[in-house]
């Protein structure tokens, strides 16, 4: 068992994939998002060094409260609270980032973007920063399979800006799903430890 190894961070980890498929959908129905949640995510693809799992997300809960609900509604909720999209979306960026960390080259591909990423002199959300992440995404995952169809309104999917954003989100979702992996998470415990989720999710959320 690695130090990683913990309900609580697999929990955070977790908490990190579902914050990133709400913010997806958030942009693809609405164009819109919140700012807070949008960095937190981007700020994890750049920490790639760190002996503690909050320090992906700042160093904070806080910034992964909304994660931690969205992870007990959809884990937790009766069937009127969960949100099929959100579910669709997470079970598939589970299965492609245990593809990715199976295959070397993509992996190298995404250190060496994610390297040039963090030289570049630019705030997190910032949209250069945001458009080298999508463009990474696109160049380097979007040919894997399974591939993520996302759902929304046309207007907002056809609009540069917000689908640089969505790429983005969803390269954030795979970091955590990489994040979440490493701190023991497999596809099983998404079955057999929902209760165990949801009740650090509470834990964390109360403390």
């Amino acid at each position: 068992m690695s130090q990683l190894d913990t309900p609580g961070n697999q929990t955070l980890a977790l908490a990190g994939v579902f914050q990133s498929v709400h913010l997806c959908k958030s942009l693809a129905t609405t164009g819109m998002c919140s700012q807070d949640e949008f960095e937190a995510t981007l700020g994890s693809i750049l920490t790639v060094d760190t002996d503690r799992v909050i320090d992906a997300y700042g160093g904070s809960p806080a910034a992964l409260k909304p994660g931690l609900r969205v992870l007990s509604n959809q884990l937790g909720g009766q069937g009127e609270v969960r949100d099929l999209d959100i579910a669709r979306y997470t079970l598939l960026l589970v299965q492609l980032g245990g593809n990715v960390m199976r295959d070397a080259g993509t992996i190298e591909q995404l250190k060496a973007g994610i390297a040039r990423a963090q030289s570049l002199d630019f705030e997190v959300s910032d949209p250069t920063l945001v458009s080298n992440l999508a463009n990474l995404y696109r160049s380097a995952i979007s040919h894997l399979s399974p591939r993520i169809m996302v759902s929304g309104d046309p207007k907002h999917l056809n609009n540069s800006e917000t689908a640089s954003k969505i790429r983005a989100v969803l390269l954030g979702g795979l970091r955590s799903v990489v994040l979440w992996r490493q701190c023991g998470g497999s596809r099983i415990n998404l079955l057999l430890a929902r209760g165990r989720y949801v009740r650090t999710a509470q834990e964390i959320l109360n403390a």
